[in-house]
Parts: C-alpha cells; sequence; structure tokens
C-alpha cells in the first residue's frame, strides 16, 4: 500500500509529459515577454500616463509578471531539458522559491490593494487631491506592501524558523519551502496571503460593478462613466483572470487545512497549480485589451504596415512593367 506521504502534493510531479509542460511554457512565456515590455513602454514613456494614479499599480504587477517570465519560466524549461534542478545547490532553490511563490503572492496582495483603491479613485478621488493626501492614501500603501512583501518572503526562504528539504527531481524544487509547513506562518501564509487577498479580490471588484451601476442608474446625479471606465474595466479583467485561476488552488490549500488526507487530489491540486502560471502569461494581455489607446495604436501601426507593402508591391509592379515595356514609359513621360 502506498504511502500518503509519498504522493502528497510536495512529493509527485504532475503527470501531463514534460514535453507538453515545455511548449506550453514556451509557446506563451515568449509573447507575454514581448507584450508586457511593450505595455511597460509605453506606460512609463507617456508623461500622462505615468503620472496617473491608477496605472501605478499596474505597472508594478506588469514589472512583476515580467520579472516571473524572465526568470521562473527559463528555469522551468531549463529544469525539463536538464532532467532536474541544476545546478543543484540550495541557493537555486531559495531563489526559484522567492520568485515562484513570492512574486506570485505579491501580485495577489497588491491586485488586493489595487480592488480596494479602486474605489477611492471612482468615488473618492477627493481624497488624492492633494499632494499630502496622495502620499497617504496612493504611495504610501503600495509601498508598504512591497517592502513588507519583500521583506517577509526574503526571511522566511532565507532565513526560515524549519529547515527546508531541497527536492532536485521536482519542478521549482517541489514548490515547498518549509514555512508553509510551519504551524504559525503556514496559517498566515494560507489565511492572509492566500484566502484573504483572494476574498478582497472577490468582493471588492463586485463592489466596485454594483456601485457603478447604482450610480449610473441614478440620472439626478452625474457619473463620469467615461472618466473612470478604463480604470474599472481593467480592475474587473484582472480580477477576472486571477479569480479563474486562482481559486481553485485556494480551495486546495484550505481543503488541506480542514484536513483532506494528503493524497487526495493530488493530480488534480497540481493541474491547478501549473495553471496558475497563466495569470502572470495572460495579465500583460489582459491589461492591453484595457488600454483603448494601446490598442489603437497597435491598429495604426498594422495598418501602416499593410500599407507601406501594398505601396512598395505597386512600386515594384510598375518598375517591373516599365522594364518590359520601356517605349510605352517614352510615351507616357
Amino acid at each position: 500500500m502506498t504511502n500518503s506521504s509519498e504522493t502528497a502534493f510536495e512529493n509527485t510531479e504532475i503527470y501531463w509529459p514534460r514535453t507538453l509542460r515545455f511548449w506550453l511554457l514556451l509557446i506563451f512565456d515568449i509573447p507575454s515577454i514581448i507584450c508586457s515590455l511593450f505595455v511597460l513602454y509605453h506606460l512609463l514613456i507617456n508623461r500622462a500616463s505615468r503620472h496617473a494614479l491608477h496605472n501605478h499599480t499596474i505597472i508594478v504587477l506588469l514589472s512583476i509578471a515580467l520579472c516571473f517570465q524572465l526568470m521562473d519560466i527559463p528555469w522551468y524549461l531549463d529544469f525539463i531539458r536538464k532532467g532536474s534542478v541544476r545546478p543543484q545547490i540550495q541557493a537555486r532553490c531559495l531563489i526559484w522559491w522567492l520568485v515562484n511563490l513570492g512574486f506570485y503572492n505579491t501580485v495577489s496582495l497588491i491586485l488586493a490593494w489595487t480592488s480596494i483603491e479602486r474605489h477611492i479613485l471612482v468615488f473618492h478621488d477627493q481624497w488624492t487631491s492633494t499632494r499630502k493626501k496622495r502620499f497617504f492614501v496612493h504611495y504610501l500603501p503600495l509601498v508598504v506592501l512591497i517592502l513588507y512583501s519583500i521583506t517577509y518572503y526574503t526571511i522566511v526562504i532565507f532565513f526560515p524558523p524549519c529547515k527546508h528539504d531541497y527536492k532536485y527531481k521536482l519542478p521549482v524544487c517541489a514548490a515547498s519551502p518549509c514555512h508553509l509547513f510551519h504551524p504559525v506562518l503556514g496559517v498566515w501564509e494560507m489565511g492572509v496571503h492566500g484566502c484573504l487577498s483572494t476574498i478582497i479580490v472577490t468582493f471588492f471588484s463586485i463592489a466596485l460593478l454594483l456601485r457603478v451601476v447604482h450610480h449610473k442608474r441614478r440620472r439626478h446625479r452625474v457619473f463620469r462613466w467615461k472618466v473612470y471606465r478604463k480604470m474599472i474595466i481593467q480592475l474587473l479583467s484582472i480580477s477576472a483572470l486571477y479569480l479563474l485561476l486562482n481559486f481553485p488552488i485556494m480551495l486546495f490549500s484550505v481543503a488541506r487545512f480542514l484536513g483532506l488526507p494528503n493524497h487526495v487530489g493530488v493530480q488534480a491540486q497540481q493541474i491547478t497549480f501549473f495553471l496558475t502560471y497563466w495569470v502572470m502569461f495572460l495579465l500583460p494581455f489582459v491589461i492591453l485589451s484595457s488600454l483603448p489607446g494601446l490598442r489603437n495604436k497597435l491598429y495604426m501601426i498594422g495598418l501602416l504596415k499593410r500599407q507601406r507593402r501594398s505601396t512598395v508591391t505597386i512600386t515594384m509592379r510598375r518598375l517591373i512593367n516599365v522594364q518590359k515595356n520601356p517605349l510605352h514609359c517614352a510615351y507616357i513621360g
């Protein structure tokens, strides 16, 4: 009879073939990197976009996603190519855990704050009307969250109150740093970084949608829908992506905490864990789709390229015709 501890999540690998995983990750990672760089460039290079308060959390989310795409995915591809984690040293696992777990959960925390902040920017813009108010209401919470996440994951991963188990034969060194099983830190990780973040994103995103619908129906009050439409659609799109892919893994975490045996639903949990990579893959595309200015710019770039190709084609045809019939050319001249 198989020992349940041997078939637990941290001791197994998703049954999908490694070749399939390799191509899935590679095919999605390259376009995601390109899209992240494109959107970040245009958000940072444009002064109005760079100074818009609602874009600051978006820039942070995109920056974290880009780091994830450039580090975590190449290491996973390298793991598949070599058959194990190489080099087989503790530092590789520690840094990989920091990127895989720390960066991903930082996105969860930032998105939770974004879902709260959108209510302030849409319905209480007077709270950010002065430089001092913007510092305390907008900048300070974002900086505190980032510093908290960096400090927390640096301590629990590099200086843990327990002993890590490094499994070089599994992806992400089994993605199970020891603090996840600590009686206090494990509950904090699951409860605050997992469940609470997801609940906040869900509640405040739905609440924002309901408040918008309510204000639009109250015709005696002016609601500047056109002004706020972009930031509302942006949050709802990102939240929908996050909840769709993150909710299943959260349910498994809660079920394990409530007593679900380690050997039950392991492969389903592995699949849900693997699919969370698509939060980072699809995030830049969701953000791009919520920025009509960038969409129009991409359309115009594509249109200009098509016009150029058409012009070049017509010019080449005329040159060929001239070479074939020089008398006709002289007559026209």
